[in-house]
This record gives structure tokens, sequence and C-alpha cells, in this order.
């Protein structure tokens, strides 16, 4: 859909919605999204962005109301649960792919803590995630606000005919809860 259309929609959406939400893909990669949040923003909307915190310089550079950031494992397990490859051919400038992540994810979440910008950061509770994955999450999110669980929901792309990836449990759910609740003000359980 053109964008023109979308703000003519929106228009016809002012008194009836309050705000709108900017999610993906991941839509930090957009090169207008600066000028697409300002437009609708000049309408009288709230603007919530979703993000994985891979491009924290645009993020930095965002005027949102809100921001729901995944995380999605810790620095060394973030190309198994996402499948990107640990190596870029011809390599990169910080070397493996997930130092790249690591650190803009790193930038990302301490840019959300120290301003005033309210936010979440969120993890899918993948099944390949331990008791130690989550407390090394923990320590990365350390001082948060609020940090939602929600619940894996299997699918064929997790899940093939030689390999089927149950989701956690609720006492499962809840055991991570209490890890992440050393580190954050507020913990959040959604889809158990």
């Amino acid at each position: 859909m053109d964008f023109a259309e979308v703000l003519k929609e929106l228009k016809e959406q002012v008194g009836f919605v309050d705000g709108v939400v900017i999610s993906g893909g991941e839509p930090t990669l957009h090169p207008h999204l600066k000028q697409i949040i300002k437009s609708i923003k000049d309408l009288g909307f709230l603007v919530k962005l979703d993000t994985n915190g891979t491009n924290s310089e645009m993020l930095k550079s965002l005027d949102v109301d809100f921001v729901a950031m995944d995380i999605k494992a810790p620095p060394e397990k973030y190309n198994i649960i996402t499948r990107l490859p640990s190596k870029i051919e011809g390599g990169t400038a910080c070397g493996e792919v997930s130092d790249c992540f690591s650190s803009e994810i790193q930038k990302s979440i301490d840019f959300l803590k120290s301003e005033k910008t309210d936010y979440m950061f969120r993890l899918t509770l993948s099944p390949l995630l331990t008791d130690d994955d989550i407390k090394q999450i923990g320590k990365l999110v350390h001082g948060a606000k609020c940090f939602q669980l929600q619940q894996f929901v299997p699918n064929d792309f997790s899940n093939s005919h030689t390999v089927v990836h149950l989701p956690h449990t609720l006492e499962s759910a809840k055991k991570f809860e209490l890890l992440l609740s050393k580190h954050c003000e507020k913990v959040v359980l959604r889809g158990f």
C-alpha cells in the first residue's frame, strides 16, 4: 500500500484511533522511517515502534512514544535462535555476526534504559533457551523497567519432520519470570 493511502486512511481514523504501531520485518531498515513517523505524529497519533534493536543509531534518532524491543537470545546463541549465519562471507567490521548484533543490541538496550521514552523488552521463549540463557539476558537488561516473556508457538519454520520443538510450560515460564525479576522492575508473562 502506498504511504499516501496509509495517511489518507489514518486521517479518517482521527478521533477513533489513538496510536499507530510500526512493526516489521525490521522497521529501522526503512530509509524514510523518520519521515513516516513524523507524518503520523503530525496527525496527532501516538507512535509505538517494534524493533529488534540491531540499528541503534536509527533508534536514537526517532521520535516515538513507546518502543518494544525484542531480544532473541544471549549473544552467543543469537545465530542459533535467529538462524543467522555465525559469519558473513567476506567478513564484517566486527568479525562474527553475533558480535555485530550483540554490540548493536547492547547499544539499543542502554539507550532505551537511559531515555525518557517508555519501553519494554520482549523475549519469545524459544524451546532452545535454558535457565543460564535467561540469566544472561537478565544481566544484559539489568535495571530495565519492563520485560515481557512471550509464549513460543511452534510452526512449520520452527519444526520439521525430524525435530519437534515444544513450548516451555507455564511452570518453566514462571521460573524464568523469577530469574528476570532480579534484573527488571516488572516482568510480564504473555500467552501462557
